[in-house]
């Protein structure tokens, strides 16, 4: 990574929210520039690293193209999978027969990735390559909703990102809503000036306020 890289990286607003997260949390990394996704998974890796965490790619392109976007981010690909600290596990693309029993599918992919590997585990989840029609991006939300759910009974945290450009754009708003719902942080990485990170349950507490102002308004005396 040459030095003008590095000092970008360095003043982007979310890298200290990525330092300060909580582990065991379930993050939703949204982007419209793979750049900056490379920053924060990378940061995000990096921190596993130094704390001896292992880390798992989920990997629905070429492995080489995820070497390759781990190295933009500032990943020694090599260094950590010779230290087995670092694996990149191809997964197979979705079909109907994944649908039956989502948990399932999730439990079965989670132990099969992590074998031969030391706990505890941090996870990038790119799980779903289908986002830009309805039906894939329905089946997201609902292997989403399914992990979210069943989340704390696993000791690991995990990443799952999406490229919103690609999103299904008939219902965009209602699918990112969705996704917000079923994560504990969300990572807005864009351009410097337009990149935020904040714990969902922020937006929880906005919909509580407005609901008791509706009701305050619904008062008549």
């Amino acid at each position: 990574m040459d030095t003008k890289n590095k000092n970008d990286l360095k003043n982007y607003r979310p890298m200290k929210f990525v330092d300060e997260m909580e582990r065991n949390k379930h993050i939703l990394l949204l982007y419209d520039d793979q750049k900056y996704a490379d920053w924060i998974i990378g940061r995000y890796f990096h921190n596993g690293f130094a704390k001896g965490e292992s880390c798992i790619f989920y990997a629905a392109d070429r492995p080489e193209i995820i070497e390759k976007q781990l190295s933009a981010g500032g990943i020694d690909v090599s260094l950590f999978k010779q230290k087995n600290l670092l694996r990149i596990y191809e997964i197979a693309k979705s079909d109907d027969n994944n649908k039956r029993d989502m948990l399932h599918t999730l439990n079965q992919m989670r132990e099969e990735s992590k074998k031969r590997m030391k706990p505890p585990f941090r996870f990038v989840g790119g799980t779903i390559t289908d986002i830009e029609t309805k039906e894939g991006m329905k089946f997201s939300i609902l292997l989403e909703e399914t992990g979210h759910q069943h989340f704390d009974e696993f000791n690991y945290s995990q990443i799952c990102y999406y490229d919103i450009s690609k999103i299904e754009s008939t219902r965009k708003e209602e699918w990112i809503s969705s996704l917000l719902k079923n994560h504990h942080y969300v990572i807005y990485a864009a351009e410097p000036n337009k990149a935020v990170a904040f714990e969902t349950m922020l937006l929880e507490k906005d919909d509580d306020r407005k609901e008791d102002d509706n009701n305050d308004n619904n008062v008549y005396e």
